[in-house]
């Protein structure tokens, strides 16, 4: 029954090297999966003040999605990208108040680190092999890194969350057509940044 699956998340660091990727996910998994920006801040960030305010001013610096770009009519090309908006005046000068205690530093660190899956993906995927496909990323190797880094981000600013599909007894081409299914079904009501076509 798919209403038993549970969300598994993994990492950067953890899929970083061939080995890594292949010990953390199996490849006999069909799964949809979706990158997101990861929002954990460090020790090292936690614990200054400075780096603090400085690091959560920087991620209203990161686009959500790559910049689109057409012509209108005979004259004029358009771009538009989702970029979130940065604090108000008042809204910083709070973040920097607040930033003075080490105790609240902490608590908002958790509070992003535990709200990564409350943002809109940036990218979201199918695959029948999980490992292989999600190593194609990772070592540079799909079209996503090249649009990432175009935007300013990168695979290692980012975590994976994934669902497996389970095989559920049907034939590899049902499973392939349900793993489509579902992927459209999550890409067309998420609207993920850094997708090139739906279906």
């Amino acid at each position: 029954m798919l209403s038993k699956l549970q969300i598994e998340i993994v990492r950067y660091k953890q899929i970083a090297t061939r080995t890594d990727c292949y010990n953390a996910l199996s490849n006999d998994i069909a799964a949809v999966y979706a990158w997101f920006q990861d929002l954990t801040l460090s020790e090292d960030v936690l614990a200054s003040e400075e780096k603090f305010v400085s690091t959560v001013m920087e991620l209203f610096g990161s686009p959500l999605s790559e910049k689109r770009e057409n012509y209108v009519g005979p004259f004029y090309e358009v771009g538009l990208m989702a970029k979130p908006k940065k604090l108000t005046t008042s809204k910083e000068s709070a973040l920097k108040q607040y930033a003075k205690s080490e105790n609240i530093r902490n608590d908002i660190g958790n509070v992003l680190e535990a709200a990564v899956l409350l943002q809109a993906p940036l990218y979201i995927g199918k695959t029948n092999k999980l490992a292989d496909r999600i190593w194609s990323h990772v070592n540079r190797r799909s079209a996503l890194c090249t649009r990432l880094e175009i935007a300013g981000l990168s695979l290692e600013d980012c975590l994976l969350a994934y669902v497996p599909i389970p095989n559920l007894d049907i034939t590899a081409a049902e499973l392939a057509s349900l793993v489509q299914l579902v992927e459209d079904i999550i890409t067309k009501l998420s609207r993920p940044g850094f997708v090139i076509r739906t279906g």
